[in-house]
């Protein structure tokens, strides 16, 4: 069942998925920004070397995905927040942070995939990989930036 962002939220409180944390650990924050560009320098990496067909684009999401989840987890952290159910911290991130305009339909998409990739022995094609690039890349981006900026402030 699709939840929206809402109720998803609703759902990740009532059961506890939320943590508070006692502070903002800025070398931590710094730490994880700097694990998603690794993830994706790697992605970048290995997409230049995979031809179309090759099964391997399966890592190219998956790599991106991390990233997207690590700067989630980042930006939670400035809020003192946490959850280690990426669903919770996706719906934390929409609910609690509107300005940054993210795409709860997206987030939850690339969730279910790499949840289907990692339990279910699903893969990824380099279709799917190319339908998901923009919006990894714009999540990422915008991710990116507001990291950066709340470490200047």
């Amino acid at each position: 069942m699709h939840k929206t962002k809402e109720e998803a939220f609703r759902a990740c409180r009532a059961d506890g998925f939320f943590r508070k944390l006692s502070t903002v650990n800025m070398e931590r924050i710094r730490s994880l920004a700097g694990n998603a560009r690794t993830n994706i320098k790697s992605a970048e990496t290995l997409a230049r070397e995979l031809p179309k067909e090759d099964p391997r684009w399966m890592n190219v999401y998956t790599l991106h995905y991390e990233a997207v989840r690590i700067c989630a987890e980042a930006m939670a952290f400035f809020d003192k927040a946490t959850s280690q159910n990426h669903q919770c911290l996706f719906a934390y991130l929409c609910v609690k942070h509107p300005e940054l305009r993210l795409d709860w339909n997206f987030l939850e998409q690339i969730r279910r995939k790499r949840n289907g990739v990692n339990y279910y022995g699903e893969s990824v094609s380099y279709p799917e990989w190319k339908e998901a690039e923009a919006l990894f890349k714009k999540t990422l981006s915008v991710l990116k930036e507001a990291i950066e900026k709340k470490i200047r402030m």
